[in-house]
């Protein structure tokens, strides 16, 4: 049935009533225009289908990220920050707000569930932690423009947003003194959810990803920060006076493994452990499942962890401390000796060096069996199934050399292993006043 278009006011303008949809569209300057524009979307429609929900044009950009968050979230790891950015779209429009809830120890989730996910009142009043409240204050003076950009795009039918609208947003943010990074995250988020509508919920329209093509600050993040012996010896030190019995050994852990922070702290359990071709299996990590080698160092830590967990301790945890604790002991012991511009996650990068020069450049097994990286091209899938044991036997071979005497099965003072990961990094021929290897050291270390 052909589309009537009317004429309202100097403008022309169709109601398109199709698959469910409600389409109203205004403002053509003729009505062939008008006439035009329906039969187009008409075929667009009866070609797409029936679309889910109410569409683009019945659906503003805060309820379509509402209904994303709900069908989307749960399956995905960083659903408690994508969250956060999409609630403030929520606020804005005065919906409900996206709360996360993480399964409790020892319930029973399916596979790739990491979260569930509902929906609390938006209108009650934000709980801002005891010492934080003037830094939040501070935050929305210097976010105005940006809070206004996102109240404007919260409100505004999916059909009908444009790409400078989205490019004023990030104008905005910029100009406020938002990071390049934090921008490039809240465009990531806008641009998944366009795609997600036009090829999940089969809408048509915006025709083109609104949050594409847009002009972007460079994103300049990262980090080359190696620990010096000289600066190790002194966080040795430092660590020594930590109250935390586990503190010290999770950072040593991390140094000999390449581990990401999150990875023995909320992955690695006593029963993921294989002592006698020491690994640690992973059942979940950034870049999925995977198997961490450990080299003699790594064991004796945790032959150390396993005397200091007594006998009534049902806790399946390796290392039974938040990240919070952690990071405190490490800025503690970094500022006691003077130390700055040094993360936990530098702590990797130191590591991935040492088992550049170990493995002799052999990045391919360093990035897919030693750091468990995210490329697909080093993917743990994609190594043959005895690669991991063959590095595994590779690294305790390296370090034969090593123990002179060190007996590491014997050893259970909790700071030792810290010790000796500053001789394992004299070992691994870093200058001791340079930030980089050195590798006239290498060449002629023993075989």
């Amino acid at each position: 049935m052909a589309v009537k278009p009317y004429q309202e006011g100097a403008v022309w303008s169709f109601r398109l009533r199709i698959k469910g949809q409600s389409i109203y569209r205004t403002g053509f300057m003729s009505e062939a225009a008008a006439r035009r524009e329906a039969e187009r979307l008409r075929q667009k429609v009866l070609e797409a289908g029936k679309p889910k929900h109410d569409g683009p044009w019945r659906t503003t950009l805060a309820q379509a990220l509402q209904r994303y968050a709900l069908e989307r979230l749960p399956s995905l790891k960083g659903a408690r920050q994508d969250a956060g950015r999409i609630n403030c779209y929520l606020r804005a429009a005065g919906l409900d707000i996206i709360q996360i809830i993480k399964p409790s120890k020892g319930a029973t989730v399916a596979p790739g569930i990491y979260c569930e996910v509902s929906l609390a009142p938006g209108n009650l009043p934000r709980k801002i932690p005891n010492g934080l409240h003037d830094h939040r204050r501070l935050q929305e003076e210097g976010a105005v423009e940006t809070h206004r950009q996102i109240r404007q795009l919260a409100k505004t039918p999916m059909a009908e947003i444009m790409a400078y609208q989205v490019q004023e947003l990030v104008d905005a943010m910029l100009r406020e003194g938002y990071e390049a990074a934090t921008i490039g995250l809240e465009r990531a988020l806008l641009r998944q959810v366009f795609n997600y509508v036009r090829k999940t919920w089969l809408w048509i329209e915006p025709a083109r990803n609104p949050a594409t093509h847009l002009n972007m600050p460079k994103i300049d993040n990262a980090r080359d920060r190696v620990l010096t012996n000289a600066e190790w010896r002194k966080i040795s030190c430092a660590l020594e006076k930590s109250l935390n019995p586990y503190a010290a050994s999770a950072i040593a852990l991390l140094l000999e493994t390449a581990m990401r922070v999150s990875e023995p702290l909320l992955h690695a359990t006593w029963a993921d452990l294989d002592w006698g071709r020491c690994l640690l299996r992973l059942g979940d990590a950034k870049a999925g499942a995977r198997e961490v080698p450990l080299n003699p160092a790594a064991m004796n830590i945790l032959m150390m962890l396993a005397a200091l967990r007594p006998d009534d301790d049902f806790d399946p945890r390796i290392l039974p401390i938040t990240y919070s604790a952690l990071k405190a002991v490490w800025d503690r012991a970094c500022t006691a000796v003077g130390i700055t511009d040094v993360h936990i996650h530098d702590l990797r990068h130191t590591a991935a060096t040492r088992f550049t020069l170990e493995l002799n450049g052999n990045l391919p097994v360093l990035n897919g069996a030693k750091l468990g990286a995210v490329s697909p091209h080093l993917r743990q899938d994609r190594r043959p199934p005895a690669a991991v044991e063959a590095l595994t036997r590779g690294v305790r071979k390296n370090h034969r050399y090593l123990n002179n005497g060190w007996n590491y099965e014997h050893t259970f003072d909790l700071l030792s292993a810290v010790r000796y990961t500053e001789h394992y990094l004299n070992s691994a021929c870093f200058n001791e006043h340079e930030s980089r290897p050195n590798p006239a050291a290498f060449s002629c270390r023993p075989a």
